[in-house]
């Protein structure tokens, strides 16, 4: 009702538009602060977009960095040889070390199968009870047991009691051991097969539910025993499990020597390098040569050249001059963005920190890579070529992190983010030392026959007890040695060992056995704890506590470091914290380098900008905070235009009503003057 009076009374007296004029009078006051509000509010949302290309450009650059610097990158291995069918390299890892390797296989590695006896059906039942399956191998009739291998059982009842519920169980149980039925044309057998490898061969003992179970005889659970006491009982028909195939390991000889392993695919013979035997092959020799491959090492450090140009393009148009759309880009101006590429200049100009001073390349001027007036990269080829093929490992130590010790006894484990690129001074004040017990003086001579003796002990290792440990008797033992051996493999065989990882190496030193943990440091321990049998007579070794091992000690650049075991790591908040430094029990001291090389100094610089909560995302944050405050701004504009606004019609009004009260006081006269005698009309 206000708001229609006042528009009423606008342009009443006067005839004039004031209405529209107040309008006018508003978007004139208002129009130069709002256009600068507008302009800095659209440079700020441009700007924190070109902040999203620039994390962008920079993510897709890092992926290439990280290409150079990974083992797939500069570490490449190629591999040729001989074409044969009977082995095939299938794997090749960049730890391998470059020569020629030759092989011959002379046996594959075969799993064990064993058959039941012909059923009607595959619902035929087969008994209620248990199988145990063990793991091992057959020798001549005698089954010898896999330490390290778990039994398992399972269980046949009124729920699985039929042949295809035995193979389904045996399925399930996950143990290494596939069933499988199969219609040999008369009926249905059950063969079972075991993981290729002699070692992985099976006794399965059988115990019959019901009130008087045989076990071993050729009825109901029974027939699906395999053992000494069933294979040493002839069957004129097959009513019991007869095994089709035996377990054997693969025979393989590498550059003369002879290896054995479980499987068909080899993996650890040659460090990094995996072989598929494909058949036995006894007399042909098939050569593997192991070279670094040169060729893509060069082509990865060309794409890591060719991304980063094109980093630089696709950043022109945003810090630089966009000439598509001829203006300066949004960040041109911006310290951060411009610093971006100046930081990647700097990287590429400037020496790599923390390389040895007698390293053949610093800086990648020294490789045929340099720097354009434009800032792109450029190589030389006949530099670069040159640099691959002559000094391949010094190519890598320039582009991707390297340490190298003085020392070959201290050598370096591992680095960490946080740790700085340089040369480190580290001295040993206390070498490491490893745990040991060390026996009396042995007087027994050898060959020395065991028969009739007895030796048992109980050991603690690493704070860790040990059940009682037998050590093989009723054998000769040809050395000291073979004795030691012995002892070794039953210490080690230890359930409570093992299962701690807590193992022990045993020698015999001049004129009496020594048992030594393999690990170091103060919790490094061997102790016995009582012994039986024959022990203390033979061995010499009786109930006490062995010698202590103790943790490395020195300094890092003067430092005083930590000690665990034999890893020294350099205290915390020091330039070379993250640095795992491995001390071998004689060394003293060593002078330690590690650098990042350039495409791990480029990683860690892309890594300051794209990181959460890192510039950039804190750059983007302030452009926000900017944005919000425009935002206020506007806010107050429009309040102020709005009372300015109100201010022009009111005063516009008050113009009107005088206006409107002189025309009232002019219409009053005018009739006054019509009442007048001797007047005339102004008609």
């Amino acid at each position: 009702m206000i708001e229609n009076n006042i528009i009423q009374s606008l342009g009443a007296g006067s005839g004039i538009d004031s209405r529209n004029l107040v309008t006018q009078l508003t978007e004139i006051e208002r129009s130069a602060p709002q256009a600068r509000i507008d302009t800095k509010t659209e440079l700020k949302e441009t700007q924190i977009s070109d902040f999203g290309k620039i994390k962008s450009a920079l993510s897709t650059f890092q992926a290439s960095v990280e290409a150079l610097t990974s083992d797939e990158g500069l570490f490449s291995k190629s591999a040729s040889f001989t074409e044969s069918d009977a082995l095939v390299p299938t794997g090749l890892g960049t730890d391998v070390a470059s020569g020629t390797y030759k092989f011959e296989v002379t046996s594959l590695a075969q799993s064990q199968s064993l058959a039941s006896p012909e059923f009607s059906s595959e619902d035929d039942q087969v008994g209620e009870g248990t199988l145990t399956f063990n793991f091992g191998h057959w020798d001549s009739g005698t089954f010898e047991g896999d330490a390290d291998a778990t039994p398992t059982t399972i269980t046949i009842d009124s729920t699985n009691n039929s042949l295809k519920g035995l193979r389904d169980e045996i399925n399930n149980a996950e143990m290494g051991v596939t069933a499988s039925i199969v219609n040999n044309g008369s009926g249905y057998v059950l063969l079972m097969t075991a993981e290729s490898g002699e070692n992985n061969e099976l006794e399965i003992t059988v115990a019959e539910a019901g009130g008087s179970p045989t076990d071993t005889d050729d009825n109901d659970l029974s027939r699906f025993g395999y053992t000494a006491e069933l294979l040493s009982d002839p069957m004129v028909t097959p009513t019991r499990l007869t095994q089709q195939q035996a377990g054997t390991d693969a025979t393989l000889v590498v550059n003369s020597l002879t290896v054995n392993r479980s499987t068909n695919s080899v993996t650890d013979v040659v460090d990094g390098l995996t072989l598929d035997l494909l058949k036995s092959s006894p007399g042909e020799i098939i050569s593997v040569t192991v070279s670094d491959d040169i060729e893509f090492a060069k082509q990865t450090t060309r794409d890591f050249v060719d991304a980063y140009n094109a980093l630089l393009e696709e950043l022109e148009p945003v810090i630089g001059y966009d000439e598509e759309n001829e203006q300066y880009g949004s960040l041109v101006n911006d310290s951060l963005a411009k610093s971006v590429v100046g930081q990647m200049r700097n990287i590429f100009a400037s020496s790599v920190t923390g390389l040895p001073e007698d390293a053949t390349f610093k800086a990648l001027t020294n490789l045929g890579i340099r720097t354009e007036l434009d800032g792109t990269l450029s190589i030389t080829d006949k530099e670069f070529d040159a640099a691959f093929k002559d000094n391949l490992e010094d190519v890598q130590n320039l582009l991707s992190a390297s340490t190298k010790s003085s020392a070959s006894d201290i050598t370096v484990n591992s680095f960490g983010k946080q740790t700085v690129a340089g040369e480190y001074d580290i001295v040993v004040t206390t070498t490491p030392r490893k745990g040991a017990f060390t026996g009396d003086t042995v007087a027994q001579g050898f060959p020395f026959d065991t028969d009739s003796l007895s030796f048992g002990l109980n050991l603690i290792v690493n704070g860790v007890e040990s059940d009682l440990i037998t050590v093989p008797t009723d054998v000769t033992y040809d050395t000291e040695a073979d004795l030691a051996a012995a002892m070794q493999s039953a210490i080690n065989a230890d359930a409570n060992l093992k299962a701690a990882g807590a193992t022990v190496t045993v020698a015999f030193d001049t004129d009496h056995f020594v048992m030594t943990s393999t690990k170091y440091g103060a919790s490094s321990n061997v102790n016995v704890d009582s012994v039986t049998g024959d022990v203390d007579s033979f061995l010499k070794i009786a109930q006490g506590n062995g010698s202590a091992g103790r943790d490395v000690a020195g300094t890092v650049d003067g430092v005083v470091g930590f000690g665990l075991g034999q890893v020294l790591l350099p205290k915390l908040g020091e330039a070379a914290e993250g640095l795992s430094v491995v001390v071998g029990e004689n060394a003293t001291s060593t002078t330690v380098n590690f650098s990042r090389g350039v495409g791990g100094q480029l990683d860690e610089l892309i890594d300051t900008f794209l990181q959460s909560n890192g510039l950039i995302d804190k750059r983007e944050e302030t452009l926000e905070r900017d944005i919000s405050t425009l935002e206020g701004e506007e806010e107050r504009l429009d309040r102020r235009m709005s009372a300015y606004e109100e201010r022009l019609m009111q005063q516009f009004i008050a113009m009107e009503n005088i206006l409107n009260g002189l025309n009232n006081s002019g219409s009053f006269l005018d009739n006054l003057f019509k009442s007048l005698p001797f007047t005339s009309s102004k008609d």
